[in-house]
């Protein structure tokens, strides 16, 4: 069930009322992040979930959710009906990834002042110190990030880097990044490889990536 603003949406969508298939109230997605760009909604779950669609010369349909809430991309000309029916494939999985954005604790980050970065940088370079020869590897260079979406990257060219914030969390979660990143450097993939080899460092490392997904970047 599809909603739009301007009763047909840009999107040529039907408007329709606020209620769900079996006849009781659908919740307007109480705790679960709005969009900010919304130009859509949809009720997924028993949920009214406000979300963002832009339109593209991209051939298939594609899903994010983030701290922001749900992004669709859609090729230009896709009927409406294709895309709400994709959506109610994915509805457990939207569901359940924006009730976990939206239970985030958004912590007070202070100012990245240079001296607040140099600090992070003494912080953060003695764990990747600490933590790269129980992986057998050494990185060729360390950068600090500000992305307000993820915490980590690793580049094939041994290059990792590490979100300033992560001096900033409690120490369990931020060595969990840091492990996972110098992984990369020998397993550049998300496979079981790669998990078997963090877990040799890091035994309790789901939990701890559990409760860093509790901390939102923004």
């Amino acid at each position: 069930m599809a909603f739009a603003a301007d009763g047909r949406g840009g999107d040529g969508c039907p408007r329709h009322a606020d209620a769900n298939p079996s006849g009781g109230a659908a919740s307007h997605g109480v705790g679960l992040p709005r969009h900010p760009r919304a130009s859509q909604s949809i009720e997924l779950g028993g949920h009214i979930i406000a979300f963002e669609l832009r339109r593209s010369a991209r051939r298939s349909l594609a899903l994010h959710v983030g701290p922001q809430g749900l992004s669709v991309r859609a090729p230009h000309g896709l009927p409406w009906p294709e895309i709400e029916a994709f959506l109610h494939r994915k509805a457990a999985w939207i569901v359940r990834h924006l009730q976990r954005h939206g239970q985030r604790v958004a912590p007070a980050w202070p100012e990245p002042t240079p001296a607040l970065l140099a600090q992070a940088r003494v912080v953060l370079a003695a764990r990747v110190a600490h933590f790269a020869p129980l992986l057998g590897v050494q990185p060729r260079a360390l950068r600090l990030s500000s992305a307000r979406t993820r915490w980590g990257s690793a580049s094939s060219r041994g290059t990792i880097a590490l979100n300033w914030r992560l001096a900033f969390v409690p120490a369990p979660l931020a060595d969990y990044v840091v492990v996972h990143e110098l992984a990369h450097l020998r397993e550049m993939h998300h496979g079981p490889a790669f998990w078997a080899l963090v877990a040799q460092v890091l035994p309790d490392y789901a939990e701890r990536r559990a409760a860093l997904r509790r901390i939102a970047l923004v």
